[in-house]
């Protein structure tokens, strides 16, 4: 992958030199992305965040950092990034989830830097197969812990289990052969019976159930 004179421009500010922006941008299993604090509009990324995402070059250079965020994440993503911008201690790492063409999620920690010119640069790495782990551990050390209430129906529970494994609305759709509205009624429905007040603990708070 060339990069252009105005991308070497743009890398210049984080890499310091050409060589740099080859060795650990263009050839780094760390996914790079540069683009507008303002907007968000993506202005260079690099072959592994192409990888991670599933879209072509040209498409990520037409989009939005929020366009490829979940829906129910884009105000939470929103806000860490304007908080860690705006914070002396900016390059801490926060946790997300990213959108791929296919539909599918992979869940990145990342980093995020000040550039000049209204520009920020965000280091990525896939950690979607240390959050299966993660979840699978969490389900297992729980099995004996609490069941799910009665109230709970069948088809709630099983839903339950796929919210508890990570999957999107989307995705459990798909699963189960359902429309994307039916499956957020029935994540709706489980939240009141759980008494969890929003739809990001909800999977947090499934995995300390025996489903």
């Amino acid at each position: 992958m060339a990069i252009s004179q105005e991308t070497e421009k743009i890398l210049l500010q984080f890499f310091k030199s050409k060589e740099l922006c080859e060795t650990l941008f263009l050839n780094s299993h760390i996914g790079f992305v540069i683009g507008r604090r303002g907007t968000g509009q993506l202005m260079v990324v690099n072959k592994t965040f192409v990888n991670m995402t599933g879209y072509s070059h040209k498409e990520l250079l037409n989009m939005r950092y929020r366009d490829f965020v979940p829906e129910e994440s884009i105000q939470w993503i929103q806000d860490v990034i304007l908080a860690k911008l705006e914070n002396e201690n900016a390059s801490d790492v926060f946790e997300h989830r990213v959108v791929q063409k296919t539909g599918g999620q992979v869940w990145l920690q990342s980093r995020i830097y000040k550039l000049e010119d209204d520009l920020a640069l965000v280091k990525h790495i896939d950690i979607t197969d240390a959050k299966i782990t993660e979840s699978e551990l969490t389900r297992s050390l729980n099995l004996q812990t609490k069941r799910l209430p009665n109230s709970v129906s069948g088809t709630e529970r099983a839903i339950a289990r796929l919210v508890a494994a990570g999957m999107s609305s989307k995705e459990i759709a798909d699963h189960v052969n359902l429309a994307p509205r039916t499956i957020d009624n029935h994540r709706s429905n489980i939240r009141k019976k759980l008494k969890v007040s929003n739809t990001f603990a909800l999977r947090d708070t499934l995995q300390s159930y025996r489903i």
